[in-house]
């Protein structure tokens, strides 16, 4: 029998690593091909767009990508073949209890848990932070970038 892959859901900061000629950028590029070689179903919260594409123009800023660079990754960016969701209520609550729970003042990184969790999904971050507190909350579904990479 063949069981339905598991979904995926893929922080911000992760893509930044991927599209961006960060340190770790040919790693994240494998780990995201690794990842979507099984056709495993891709979601995003609805403010991943707007977290990559700033991310993106913070990177242009600072001078580590030049503005031909980003055109290129933003080009990328809009072939990724994920699924952004929108920001309901249900999903905006079970961001707050998960902020709660790690001990986050702000609930936009547990936005993606919340996402990943109501799913059943599997959560990449490259935010240790994150990583550390969800999983000491029971959350083993969440992946470390570079660490957890196959």
């Amino acid at each position: 029998m063949n069981w339905p892959p598991t979904p995926l859901v893929i922080d911000a900061n992760v893509c930044l690593y991927t599209l961006a000629p960060l340190p770790e950028h040919e790693q994240a590029k494998n780990l995201m091909a690794s990842l979507l070689r099984y056709e495993r179903p891709w979601y995003a919260p609805g403010l991943w767009r707007v977290e990559v594409l700033s991310g993106l123009r913070k990177i242009v800023a600072a001078h580590l990508m030049t503005r031909t660079e980003m055109g290129e990754a933003v080009s990328r960016f809009w072939e990724w073949p994920v699924q952004v969701l929108p920001e309901d209520r249900e999903l905006l609550e079970r961001a707050l209890r998960w902020s709660e729970r790690i001990g986050h003042r702000v609930i936009y990184d547990s936005v993606y848990l919340a996402l990943a969790d109501g799913m059943n999904a599997e959560l990449w971050t490259a935010d240790r932070r994150l990583y550390q507190r969800a999983r000491r909350a029971g959350a083993d579904f969440v992946r470390l970038f570079p660490d957890d990479t196959p």
